[in-house]
C-alpha cells in the first residue's frame, strides 16, 4: 500500500518537471497522482494540472477533455470554464465555446472580461457563419494535364 506522502511527492516531482518546461513527464506524474486522489478538490487542481500540461503541448482537444472533467466536479468552476472557452475557439468550436463563455457570465454578470469576450465569440461566429454559407470561389485555376508523348 503507498504511504500517503506518495501523492504529495508525485504531485510536487510533477510541478518541478512542469516549471522546467519538462510537460510530457509532468503530465505523467499528475496522472499517476490523480490515479490515487480521493479529495475532490485533489482531483480538480490534478485535471487542472493536466489541462495546462496538454495547452503546453498544443494538444488543445484534451485540455478542453481535462477543463471537462474539472467541471464534471465543480460545474461552477470558472477557471475550467474560461480555460475550455478558450481551448474551444481554438478547436474553431465557437458555440460550444460560446456556451462555457455564457455560463461564465450567469456566474458573474457584471464580468467586463466576460461580457467582452462573449461579444467578441458572437461576432466570430456570426463570421464563422457567413463563410459557410457564402463561400469564396477558389482563385487558384485547375492546371491542364499534360499528356506524355
Amino acid at each position: 500500500m503507498a504511504s500517503p506522502a506518495a501523492p504529495a511527492n508525485k504531485i510536487e516531482r510533477a510541478h518541478q518537471l512542469y516549471r522546467d518546461g519538462r510537460y510530457e513527464e509532468a503530465l505523467g506524474f499528475y496522472t499517476e497522482a490523480l490515479s490515487v486522489a480521493k479529495i475532490k478538490q485533489q482531483k480538480i487542481a490534478l485535471h487542472s494540472n493536466r489541462a495546462a500540461c496538454y495547452l503546453k503541448l498544443h494538444d488543445f482537444k484534451k485540455a478542453a477533455e481535462e477543463c471537462t472533467s474539472v467541471l464534471e466536479l465543480d460545474y461552477n468552476h470558472t477557471g475550467a470554464l474560461m480555460l475550455r472557452a478558450q481551448t474551444l475557439v481554438t478547436l474553431k468550436e465557437y458555440n460550444s465555446a460560446l456556451f462555457d463563455v455564457n455560463r461564465l457570465i450567469e456566474l458573474n454578470p457584471s464580468s467586463e472580461v466576460y461580457q467582452n469576450l462573449q461579444a467578441r465569440l458572437k461576432t466570430q461566429l456570426e463570421s464563422h457563419l457567413l463563410q459557410y454559407l457564402n463561400p469564396k470561389p477558389s482563385l487558384k485555376k485547375k492546371k491542364k494535364k499534360r499528356k506524355k508523348r
